[in-house]
């Protein structure tokens, strides 16, 4: 269940802008590759973490649960 670091960055720079184009633009990535790399992330651990909408991207309570983890181990 190892996960690449980077889909965890790419995790958690669209968790902070609450879309996934304004996570990619913070990335200076594309939006599809922004949004392969969550796939990839959801599916490696084996749950949903964002619940999408017309309005962008919420976090589901297992993502709040690994964005918490994530950003402290991103920050440190």
């Amino acid at each position: 269940m190892a996960a690449d670091l980077e889909l965890y960055k790419v995790f958690a720079a669209v968790a902070e802008a609450g879309s996934v184009s304004g996570g990619a633009a913070r990335l200076f990535i594309t939006q599809p590759a922004a949004s392969q790399a969550v796939k990839k992330l959801e599916q490696q651990v084996g749950v949903r973490l964002f619940t999408r909408g017309k309005r962008g991207v919420t976090l589901t309570q297992e993502g709040q649960l690994l964005y918490r983890h994530a950003a402290a181990a991103l920050e440190a």
